[in-house]
Formats: C-alpha cells, structure tokens, sequence
C-alpha cells in the first residue's frame, strides 16, 4: 500500500479516542507516553494542548497525533530585542505503521534517499497548508516553530524547516532543551 492510497480526516481529539490512543505508537517513547498517559485524564483532553488526530478512514486507526499552539520568536540582536509571531508544531507524532510508507511506487524505486516521499510528509504538508491559511485568513504568522528531536531532523529539514538563526532565542523548557529549534519561514 502506498500513502497516496490513504484517506484521511483530521479531527478534535476527544476523550473517546483513549483506546485508540493506547494503541497508537510513534517510537519516540517519551511522545508516545505523553500521548497514552496525560493527553486524556480523567476522561478530559488535556487543557495545555489543543490535539488534533489524522484518522485513516479505511480502518478508522489513529495515523497522526498533531497539536499547534500560539508562540514567537525572540530575536536579539544587541539590545534589539523583538517577537516574531509564529504557530508552534507542539506535538507533530506519525504512527510507526506510516511513517515509511512510501507516497507512491515512483517514491518507493527511486534510487535517490532524496527522491523519497513519504505519507508523513503528505501530514506535514497538509499542516503546513493549514497554517499558510491562518496566517492569510485570521492572524499575521510570520514562521513556524517546533523543537525537532535529533532521529527527526532529516525529516523537518526535508520539509523544509530550518535551524534557529544565532539571533533567535529558543524557549528555556527542560522538556525541549535537548531538541533542535527549527523554523519555517511563510
């Protein structure tokens, strides 16, 4: 099966989808726990996130867990300090099942590591569209951030995102310090 076979739909996560949830794995394991123990407590979505889930329509299977939050960019230079409005990716997590599964045959026989498209990207990109319209249609965003994990960032730089400038600081979280700060400019 190739990911351009996929239908998907991209809804609310709500308390519901916890049995689903159980069963959905990334193969980050600090993500995944995040994802099967606080995104839903106590038949409550957590209120730090606004989730989003990507179903394959065929089989009703979570194939994505995204969740993006209001943010900027902090950017110094000397005493010039100022904020970039940015969406942040907080949580961007493909089901191992779907992370390599090639877009389509031509994906799959390229020689080229380069040439490879995947169902993961056919995700982001479709995120990335959805903040593009934001950006156009309700609030001025200037970049899109997220804090890539070092076994992603091949896949952020292949979509396009690149690492923080010197003058652009990065947040002071201790669940993000040892990720890699990217963005994407609109």
């Amino acid at each position: 099966m190739y990911g351009e076979e996929i239908r998907y739909k991209l809804e609310l996560i709500e308390p519901e989808d916890y049995e689903k949830l159980q069963a959905f794995s990334c193969g980050n394991e600090p993500l995944d726990k995040f994802i099967h123990d606080e995104l839903i407590e106590d038949d409550e979505v957590n209120d730090d996130a606004l989730p989003y889930k990507y179903t394959d329509i065929s089989n009703g299977k979570i194939c994505a867990v995204v969740s993006l939050a209001a943010s900027g960019i902090s950017y110094k230079v000397d005493k010039y300090i100022s904020v970039k409005p940015a969406v942040k990716i907080d949580i961007f997590a493909v089901d191992v099942e779907y992370q390599k599964m090639h877009m389509d045959k031509e994906s799959e026989e390229a020689q080229d590591r380069d040439d490879h498209v995947y169902f993961a990207d056919d995700i982001m990109a479709d995120v990335l569209k959805r903040c593009r319209d934001m950006s156009e249609k309700m609030l001025m965003i200037k970049y899109i951030i997220l804090y890539a994990d070092v076994k992603a960032l091949r896949f952020y730089e292949r979509n396009l995102f690149m690492n923080f400038s010197k003058y652009m600081e990065k947040e002071n979280n201790m669940e993000i310090n040892k990720n890699y700060p990217m963005y994407l400019e609109l």
